[in-house]
């Protein structure tokens, strides 16, 4: 007859079953087996509320790693208080290529050095989803960022953390307030008041809109001066012109008479007269179109004594023409 199987042994060899396969699921299904990983801790000094064992280390969007604990640091010097988060990073999470065959900018250094000090890979705290608020840790690069360790006794390697994007608004937030609180706000506040009162007194004042008026007529004014003063110029500026021109003429023929007659020092006379006559008909031109306060009598009187001398020149000139030896002899 058989004997009847134990139910104890039964028991204990489903038991025993059941708690290999819970390890083999925990191993597999954590996805440590056969990969290397690397253990370092971080620190932080804001809320990580939402960061939980288990959330993802990722690397631009890419999980390379896993946090494994979360523990809280108090610093018995500064009064401070820290959270110490462990992560698990993936040794292989990087495949190395090269974009130039034979250029290797690492080359000679240590890897996770090079990345952190030059690099400037750093660590932070992300937001996983706004609706549940779950954290999760961020590496990227920020090369224009201090290295700042704490150094605090580890077992673990210290990775460089950077605060979160919350975490540098908030401090952004709280030094505007500060440095608010610090102005003298009622004192500028009265001083706006006041100076708003002055400019509204100014503004409703009868000179200040009588001013648009005032200064239109005074421009009317101005134009009209211009006109007026354009007109008296333009035949002042003819007749200027032509007895300028009638004095020019008579130089010509008074200095063609005179080396005919052979005297240099008469003829030196001439050309100095001449020369004159020219600069004087430069600025002539050279004045033209300028408006400005003219005395128009004064300039008519220099006109007819300009045409006056002009008209004298020519009757000397013929005198000399007919009597050359009045040169040597005088005038009867």
């Amino acid at each position: 007859m058989s004997q009847k199987a134990s139910a104890t042994a039964i028991g204990a060899f489903v038991l025993g079953a059941l708690v290999l396969l819970i390890m083999v699921i925990l191993v597999f299904g954590s996805g440590k087996f056969l990969k290397n990983t690397d253990t370092y801790v971080l620190y932080f000094q804001g809320n990580a509320k939402g960061l939980n064992i288990g959330a993802p280390a990722s690397f631009r969007g890419v999980k390379i790693g896993t946090v494994t604990d979360i523990r809280l640091l108090f610093d018995r010097s500064t009064d401070e208080v820290y959270v110490a988060v462990v992560v698990d990073l993936d040794s292989d999470a990087f495949h190395y290529v090269e974009s130039k065959a034979g250029v290797d900018r690492a080359a000679g250094k240590e890897g996770l050095s090079y990345i952190i000090r030059e690099l400037g890979l750093r660590a932070k705290l992300a937001s996983l989803s706004l609706v549940t608020g779950q954290l999760y840790v961020e590496f990227n690069f920020y090369p224009d960022t201090p290295l700042h360790l704490y150094g605090f006794e580890s077992a673990y390697e210290e990775f460089p953390t950077l605060p979160s994007t919350l975490e540098e608004l908030q401090g952004a937030l709280q030094d505007l307030v500060k440095t608010a609180r610090e102005l003298p706000l009622r004192k500028l506040v009265a001083q706006l008041a006041s100076a708003i009162e002055s400019i509204s007194s100014v503004a409703n004042s009868p000179a200040f809109r009588e001013t648009p008026g005032l200064l239109n007529q005074s421009l009317v004014n101005l134009r009209d001066l211009s006109a007026t003063l354009n007109e008296e110029i333009r035949p002042l500026t003819r007749s200027l012109q032509q007895a300028s021109d009638e004095t020019g003429e008579a130089m010509a023929d008074l200095r063609l008479m005179m080396r005919r007659q052979g005297s240099e020092e008469v003829v030196r006379l001439a050309d100095s007269m001449d020369a004159a006559v020219d600069q004087a008909s430069r600025l002539l031109h050279q004045s033209e179109g300028v408006v400005s306060s003219i005395d128009s009598k004064a300039l008519e009187s220099l006109v007819q004594e300009l045409s006056r001398a002009a008209r004298s020149i020519r009757v000397f000139a013929d005198y000399l023409d007919r009597h050359p030896e009045a040169l040597i002899r005088g005038k009867n």
